[in-house]
């Protein structure tokens, strides 16, 4: 079974990237419809079959939409990155870009919102996998 991030998580690595690479900025979220929505995205189901159905493309479900719905004041990239990093660790999975790769590719996929098999791609390319796909 997919564990996947809670709100509650969430707000703690925006918390975390904050504390740690940015103390002065505010903390918190901006707006908790979107904050909701990049949290569901990666479950929804259709007529009760997975709309993403592999945890890549959860992931990269997540990945996108936390960094390109803006829901927190500050760090949403980081904090994406972060969650994006705890989802695939909680589900067997251990992501090994560096940080400038993370930087780089989040900025990317900000700026330029790649398709979600891009980034799907870019997420298995950067794993060790421990998960059955």
């Amino acid at each position: 079974m997919t564990r996947f991030i809670t709100e509650k998580e969430a707000l703690m690595l925006n918390a975390l990237v904050i504390k740690r690479y940015t103390p002065a900025e505010p903390i918190g979220v901006k707006d908790r419809t979107l904050l909701d929505s990049a949290l569901n995205r990666p479950q929804q189901s259709l007529f009760g079959e997975d709309a993403y159905p592999s945890i890549w493309e959860k992931a990269a479900t997540l990945y996108a939409s936390l960094s390109q719905n803006h829901a927190f004041h500050n760090a949403n990239k980081r904090t994406s990155f972060a969650a994006t990093f705890l989802f695939l660790k909680l589900n067997g999975c251990q992501l090994r870009a560096s940080e400038k790769e993370a930087e780089d590719f989040t900025v990317y996929l900000v700026t330029e919102k790649p398709s979600l098999t891009l980034i799907t791609e870019w997420l298995q390319k950067h794993s060790d996998d421990n998960h059955l796909k």
